[in-house]
């Protein structure tokens, strides 16, 4: 008589551990890891809060002689540390997931961040108190570091079906190497006396890199973001196009009139610019209109940001029409260039509060982490303090608003309160950004830890 037998126990098995949500639509594959966008975010927080620093003990130098050193010192915390280092992380992390492809390297995306972190604290420190060897090293190391980074983002820019943002990409990507090699000419001129440093280079140089470099990323980056942030079907998106047309063919004409001060050439560039960025605006507005999702914070800062741009644009414009003293149009030029990183700067504040969280909830995600610490589903909004956030909108508008105020009405004391504003807009924004997601995983739910836990060990 045969004897039963019990079949034997299948082998254990650990808990499917969750898909990750990727940043935005496609591949998962292609993403950098996590630390890469996050790192460069990071040292931009740092950056922004270094900015208001900078501003707060620039402040007399800003009103009265914004061409002196401090406050070139100033301009370059907002341009490299702050924007240039948060907007090379994003876009570190858009490009292959729109292109579908890989960065060059991982690694050369790690060095690239070591680089533009040496730039952002070697020059405006050059700038501020010497020795001036720092600035031609800064401006050594900043040139390598964006040949670096074109070289290694080239590989994800090359897609041939990646629309309009990837197209606007490319022209930005080229505008940063010429702003960065127009920036360590000038760099090295200082000491060598090949050409004066007139102010006109200055302004040159800035219009260069906040419209041409960061500004053009912006516009490019805006055509995928506000559609999918807002799921908004609009009929058509050919004012998100003209934009990055006509600011990729105004720019360098502005940039050369200005650089050569030759009014002839400066004003149909400065023409397509502000057409360019109107259509960007129309473009926003036609990405509200057609919303599927109602409005929110991210919507808030976009809204004071369009604001800044506005009184750029009309500050610009009377800048150069204007029939006022040099002394007076000085003014309103560093107000113009103020409101620019004002524009740049809440968007930037505004897109990373929801950049942050997608990256941060797609690696909880793939630790296993699926619930908030009140028990609900885990959502994005989990990973920041809203009201902290809110706070952060106020600071920051607040503080541009008195600094250019400051700048306007040749008030010092207002260009400090501006300063300190901004700083504590940096501090704030960093932390809450990077306290969100420990918060999550310290007071995750029991059931959860196990979970986890088993998994770990079966790995």
């Amino acid at each position: 008589m045969a004897h039963a037998t019990q079949p034997a126990p299948a082998p254990a098995t650990a808990p499917p551990r969750p898909a990750a949500a990727p940043f935005l639509p496609g591949g998962v594959s292609v993403v950098p890891p996590a630390s890469v966008p996050l790192g460069f975010l990071a040292f931009g927080g740092v950056g922004l809060w270094a900015l208001g620093l900078a501003v707060w003990f620039a402040a007399d130098r800003l009103v009265h002689t914004p061409t002196h050193p401090g406050a070139v010192s100033a301009v370059h915390v907002a341009v490299l540390a702050f924007l240039t280092t948060s907007v090379l992380g994003a876009v570190h992390q858009f490009s292959p997931v729109v292109a579908r492809r890989p960065l060059r390297s991982v690694r050369a995306a790690r060095c690239t961040l070591v680089g533009i972190v040496a730039t952002a604290w070697l020059l405006p420190s050059g700038f501020a108190h010497g020795p001036e060897a720092l600035v031609a090293a800064g401006a050594v190391i900043g040139s390598a570091t964006v040949l670096l980074a074109a070289w290694n983002l080239s590989g994800p820019l090359s897609a041939r079906d990646g629309g309009v943002p990837l197209l606007g990409l490319r022209w930005s990507i080229g505008f940063l190497v010429a702003t960065v090699a127009f920036g360590a000419v000038y760099a090295f001129n200082r000491q060598t006396g090949w050409f004066p440093l007139l102010p006109n280079r200055v302004l040159a140089h800035a219009h260069l890199g906040l419209l041409g470099w960061l500004g053009l990323t912006y516009v490019a980056v805006a055509e995928k973001l506000w559609p999918m942030f807002l799921l908004a079907h609009r009929p058509s998106a050919r004012s998100g196009a003209w934009a990055v047309r006509l600011l990729a063919g105004g720019v360098p004409v502005l940039a050369a009139g200005l650089l050569f001060a030759v009014p002839v050439l400066a004003w149909p560039g400065a023409v397509a610019v502000v057409a360019g960025l109107g259509c960007h605006l129309w473009s926003l507005g036609g990405a509200i209109r057609h919303r599927r999702r109602p409005l929110e914070l991210l919507h808030a800062f976009l809204f004071t940001s369009a604001a800044f741009l506005v009184l750029a644009v009309a500050l610009g414009v009377l800048a150069g029409i204007a029939d006022v003293d040099v002394v007076t149009r000085t003014r309103l030029v560093a107000a113009e260039v103020a409101s620019l990183i004002a524009w740049l700067g809440l968007a930037v504040i505004g897109h990373v509060h929801k950049i942050v969280p997608f990256i941060g909830y797609s690696a909880l995600r793939a630790r296993g982490v699926s619930t908030s610490p009140g028990g609900r589903p885990l959502l994005f909004g989990d990973l920041f303090h809203p009201g902290v956030a809110r706070a952060t909108l106020g600071t920051a508008s607040s503080g541009f608003v008195l600094a250019i105020a400051g700048v306007l009405t040749t008030s010092t004391t207002l260009v400090a309160l501006g300063g300190v504003a901004i700083s504590v807009t940096g501090l704030m924004a960093t932390l809450n950004l990077a306290i969100g997601p420990i918060r999550v995983l310290r007071r995750r739910a029991p059931e959860e830890t196990t979970a986890l836990t088993t998994t770990e060990v079966a790995r």
